[in-house]
């Protein structure tokens, strides 16, 4: 039932901010006023409402794969409803402009200094804003396409002192928050692997979020099952919140079934030797008992991480891996050389190098502290497909002495 309500507000809303964007626009603009333009927005508006319904009710998050040519119109659909959200931020720019071009209209009317030149400048600048709604959609379909088609291989070459000499050159592949599903198949994961193995890390660790279909949990970790014959050091994995979502003591039977060794604040010894390489692994931080937020516990996350690094020998040389960004409080303040995270999927929009739609300390790229690195991965694939400037990734690591 709590379900089905969100679906109604949800719904309730996308319905009022289009009616409101029209209102707007329909008020500034005497061609939005026309039978054409009213009825393309309620057909629009309509048609993306069933579209979004029915796929909820299905509960298959839009995709209904059994339907040919569904996903076409699940994108038509979500770049509306992204379109909508733009148009509404984009109307006081609009309202100003009109508003700016009519007092100067006025002035010049009042110095009877109007000519014709003016009046078609006016003009043209009164019909640039009119088109801005295509602007938006513009905006929300290069958002949805480049969510779904780009993936970037961040490389960074990390210097560390405290680097045994035989881990010199050691690469590192991060893939973070993949959430296999609606907006990220099999296909596209074998991209990703493909990407992965040209990179010829040493070792690959997956940061949490794998699975938002559990039908495709299986077929995944076959195929980094295969992926182990090209990694020297093996795939590890440290569990996120949408692996709970899901089935969480499922997504731990199958990968304890597989190659894929599963660190639940647990360690790893990767290389051996008078310094050797221990991989720490924690798990997700839940703050309440019911894992239904996303919040995780201060306390909790630190009783996690002193749970993990037992046992791990005060000479050895580590990396700490964990789902929650929060987790970097911890590799830095125990001067972890490297902490790998992700979760946040870089705030999926980025505007001038910053995004505003998260408020995580830690969220997106490399940071370094008390003579250590920290890494947030944007993710290579999401739950909401819309990205502007922070395009789906994998990440690299080379260490270096």
């Amino acid at each position: 039932m709590r379900f089905f309500y969100a679906v109604v507000i949800v719904l309730a809303i996308t319905t009022f901010i289009s009616w409101l964007n029209y209102y707007l626009l329909s008020r500034i603009f005497a061609s939005y006023r026309s039978r054409m333009v009213k009825y393309s927005c309620i057909f629009f508006a309509v048609a993306t409402i069933l579209v979004m319904d029915y796929g909820w009710l299905r509960r298959s998050l839009f995709i209904l794969p059994e339907i040919e040519g569904v996903q076409f119109y699940v994108y038509v659909a979500l770049a509306w409803t992204f379109g909508q959200l733009i148009l509404l931020a984009l109307q006081p720019l609009i309202y100003i402009g009109h508003r700016l071009i009519k007092d100067q209209k006025a002035e010049d009317t009042a110095k009877h200094s109007s000519s014709a030149a003016s009046m078609t400048r006016r003009q043209l600048l009164h019909n640039a804003l009119a088109i801005t709604p295509l602007f938006a959609f513009g905006i929300s379909t290069k958002g949805i396409y480049g969510a779904q088609t780009d993936m970037a291989v961040q490389r960074f070459l990390l210097t560390m002192p405290q680097l045994p000499p035989n881990l010199a050159g050691f690469k590192i592949g991060q893939i973070s928050d993949i959430h296999l599903g609606p907006y990220f198949d099999l296909e596209r994961l074998d991209m990703a692997i493909q990407l992965l193995a040209q990179e010829k890390p040493d070792l690959v660790v997956i940061t949490g979020d794998l699975i938002d279909d559990l039908a495709l949990l299986k077929p995944a970790i076959d195929r980094f099952n295969d992926l182990q014959t090209a990694i020297p050091h093996g795939v590890y994995f440290c569990m996120g919140n949408h692996d709970y979502f899901e089935d969480a003591e499922l997504v731990r039977s199958e990968l304890n079934h597989s190659r894929i060794v599963l660190l639940d604040n647990s360690i790893r010894q990767i290389v051996p030797g008078p310094q050797p390489f221990y991989l720490i692994g924690v798990d997700y931080a839940w703050a309440g008992l019911l894992r239904r937020g996303i919040e995780v516990s201060d306390s909790k996350r630190q009783q996690y991480f002193a749970a993990a690094i037992q046992g791990v020998p005060l000479n050895s040389f580590s990396v700490l891996i964990g789902h929650h960004p929060d987790v970097l409080f911890d590799g830095f303040n125990a001067k972890i050389p490297l902490t790998l995270a992700g979760h946040t999927h870089g705030g999926q929009v980025v505007i001038g190098g910053k995004t505003f739609l998260s408020s995580y300390y830690y969220i997106r790229g490399l940071y370094s502290e008390n003579g250590v690195y920290g890494y947030v991965s944007s993710g290579a694939g999401h739950w909401l497909p819309f990205r502007l400037g922070c395009p789906p990734e994998i990440s690299m690591f080379t260490l270096k002495g």
